[in-house]
């Protein structure tokens, strides 16, 4: 079988973080409570459904035909924060989802 990319067929992903919807909302505690702390010192809300779109639709666009394989992290930069220790309190559940453990 020849690979999906010959047939023209891209696989990206997007791992968002917490995103203001009717669902979260009715679950608010636990999915949009992640990363709170965060958002707070940055002064910045939950993403919204259409922030977390805009990246789905670039992945799905011309201007990305030479993407391919990657997933986009749409966080507000959280993950990132956590990694590079710039925000400690993400440091532990960042380095263990990265298996940095």
């Amino acid at each position: 079988m020849r690979p999906a990319r010959k047939h023209g067929v891209r696989i990206n992903a997007t791992l968002p973080g917490p995103t203001d919807t009717p669902l979260a909302q009715a679950n608010a505690a636990t999915w949009l409570g992640f990363g709170s702390d965060y958002r707070k010192e940055l002064g910045i809300q939950a993403s919204t459904a259409m922030e977390q779109a805009y990246p789905l639709v670039f992945l799905c666009s011309d201007a990305a035909r030479a993407i391919t394989g990657i997933t986009m992290v749409t966080d507000a930069g959280y993950f990132s924060s956590g990694i590079t220790g710039s925000f400690p309190a993400a440091s532990g559940i960042t380095h263990y989802l990265s298996g940095r453990v």
